[in-house]
């Protein structure tokens, strides 16, 4: 029997300080799943990408690394990571990791029902809820990296419950990560879905890569919010995934 490299770490860490009170009426976000942090350059691009964005989500976060001081000492955004697993070799601990401006007010993290083959880890939701500019509304951020390298109905089971994380807030959300919807069935039955929810996919332009079967993996699906801007950084190569900017209002 194979030695698992990983320990399971299924819990919440709370980092750094929210620099506002409230979100909007602009919102700049950031989306990114972040390859672990294992490129070159990632850390110099990161500091250059997040430093106008109000709401950052990144997937394959890590925490127990060198790069540490960025989230705990940060003054500009409170920093909220779901952490699924740490290598025992390593001790570092990766998950999905939400930065904001503004401080949550509510919090609640999940791990996948399933275990992925092989590494025998499970994937993370994270949903938010931050106060907005407008009276009585809050916005519902739900930062997800879906489970992969299994049947669809595993992959059903955690889509399922990401969405059920939805079910009751009556205002803006936002719904972003890395879906890993590679294949037709996948991204048809997320659709179905967002659609019952009233959501809808931020258009953007973006150049397919071979190694995600030229599909497109990372999404972001809004309601409630207008849509001023959508940007690929095409240009970033310190993933595996290149970071995507939005620009929102909740100007309706």
């Amino acid at each position: 029997m194979i030695k698992s490299r990983y320990s399971t770490v299924e819990s919440l860490k709370i980092m750094g300080s929210a620099s506002e009170q409230l979100l909007g009426p602009n919102i700049a976000v950031l989306l990114w799943n972040v390859y672990k942090c294992k490129k070159k350059g990632w850390q110099d691009d990161f500091i250059t990408l997040i430093a106008d964005k109000n709401l950052i989500l990144l997937q394959e976060a890590i925490v127990n690394s060198p790069f540490d001081s960025h989230f705990k000492k940060s003054l500009q955004h409170q920093w909220i990571m779901a952490r699924s697993f740490k290598s025992i070799k390593t001790n570092i601990v990766t998950g999905v990791k939400t930065g904001c401006t503004v401080a949550a007010k509510k919090h609640y993290f999940s791990a996948s029902k399933h275990s992925e083959p092989i590494s025998k880890t499970k994937k993370m939701l994270l949903a938010t809820l931050y106060p907005l500019n407008i009276q009585g509304q809050s916005l519902l951020v739900v930062n997800s990296h879906l489970i992969n390298f299994v049947a669809f109905e595993k992959f059903k089971a955690h889509l399922d419950q990401v969405f059920q994380t939805l079910k009751n807030h009556q205002g803006p959300i936002i719904l972003a990560g890395d879906f890993n919807t590679w294949n037709k069935k996948r991204l048809k039955y997320f659709n179905s879905l967002a659609a019952i929810f009233l959501l809808e996919e931020v258009k953007i332009v973006r150049q397919p890569r071979l190694k995600h079967l030229f599909k497109h993996l990372d999404h972001i699906y809004c309601r409630g919010l207008v849509v001023i801007d959508a940007h690929v950084h095409s240009d970033i190569h310190s993933s595996d995934h290149y970071p995507i900017s939005l620009s929102l209002s909740t100007d309706i």
